[in-house]
């Protein structure tokens, strides 16, 4: 990776600290940026202007999940389980999505003799190495700042990995490209016979009615019609899984599921399914995921008052509210590709 040239400018102002470190973060040299800020750090230690500077650098495109996915105690428990029921001591473990190391630390821990935790964001492989090598896994686990779909079953595999571990899964499950890289690792990275936490995953459903505000079509504003720019609009609604705004007028059903164990999964589909309303308003579609993390082990997000997820559920609205008896069958269907997942009445 070729160095910045360092400019005795950066150290007069932390503004191009901002300006440089931003660039290189946007361009993919996040590595670069990392230690930019760290030597700028060394020569004002304390400054908070410095300091302010570095934080805005070091989280220019750094998804904002990461303090909330970190911080559920519920996935973090199941995956940890999940992760001892599955590593045999002396297994290669490959990480996908490495992110800050928990994964590969955890796997270290159950008794991996080697883990090659792959992270696409330059920037965040480089934290996740310090953090590695503070917690005493140095030796054992490896951060490679690339993706894992352009790593080969050679190199840093060895052959092929025993064990793959990955939480790359968004609300939606598949839109993080979820689908290619558990494919891609389990047919091209993996050996035979290998295992892989979650086994599987399903995108659930159920109808809702859901009494919050929903943004009305643009219309007139301002005297003009905007009305046309709607359609660039997305027609869903991002939820708390514990809103109060949350009643749920079917029971679940799962609309899609993946078998990430085969390598197998489908990189589109389309489904259809009629659920039998409990009665009473329907206003549209709720949509959450569900992880079978390893035998026994299973991780579900799904709406209820005490049940807290950093993953939301998702509204998908019908146009006009359905009033149902109990018993009353509402067809809804839904559509995936590899990153994109639909559903309507």
């Amino acid at each position: 990776m070729a160095e910045v040239k360092f400019d005795r400018s950066l150290s007069d102002d932390p503004a191009n600290l901002v300006r440089l470190g931003c660039a290189l973060m946007g361009s993919g040299r996040g590595g670069q940026a990392v230690a930019l800020v760290e030597r700028l750090l060394e020569e004002h230690p304390g400054d908070p202007m410095w300091l302010e500077a570095a934080r805005a650098v070091l989280s220019h495109g750094v998804p904002g999940f990461h303090r909330s996915m970190l911080a559920d105690a519920a996935r973090d428990d199941a995956y940890a389980r999940a992760i001892r029921e599955t590593i045999v001591p002396g297994d290669l473990v490959l990480d996908i999505g490495a992110g800050s190391g928990l994964l590969a630390m955890m796997a270290a821990e159950a008794g991996a003799a080697r883990v090659v935790a792959c992270e696409a964001h330059p920037a965040l492989a480089e934290t996740a190495r310090e953090i590695v090598r503070r917690n005493g896994f140095a030796e054992t686990i490896e951060i490679v700042a690339a993706r894992s779909t352009s790593l080969e079953r050679s190199g840093p595999l060895e052959g092929g990995a025993d064990v793959i571990v990955a939480e790359i899964f968004s609300h939606t499950l598949i839109d993080e490209g979820a689908i290619e890289s558990l494919n891609h690792g389990m047919k091209v990275l993996a050996r035979p016979g290998a295992r892989i936490v979650p086994a599987s995953a399903s995108v659930r459903v159920a109808l809702v009615e859901y009494t919050g505000e929903l943004a009305p079509p643009l219309g007139r504003v301002a005297g003009f019609d905007l009305s046309h720019f709607d359609r660039h609009m997305p027609n869903t609604i991002t939820v708390p899984t514990h809103s109060r705004h949350l009643h749920l007028r079917s029971g679940p059903a799962t609309l899609f599921a993946f078998d990430f164990a085969g390598g197998e999964a489908p990189a589109e589909a389309r489904q259809r399914l009629a659920l039998a309303s409990t009665g009473g308003t329907v206003t549209g579609v709720a949509q959450w995921i569900a992880l079978q993390l390893s035998e026994g082990v299973d991780y579900e997000n799904a709406p209820g008052r005490d049940r807290r997820s950093h993953w939301p559920c998702v509204v998908y609205p019908f146009e006009k509210p359905v009033h149902t008896a109990p018993g009353e069958q509402v067809s809804i269907e839904g559509w995936h590709d590899e990153l994109r997942l639909r559903i309507w009445r």
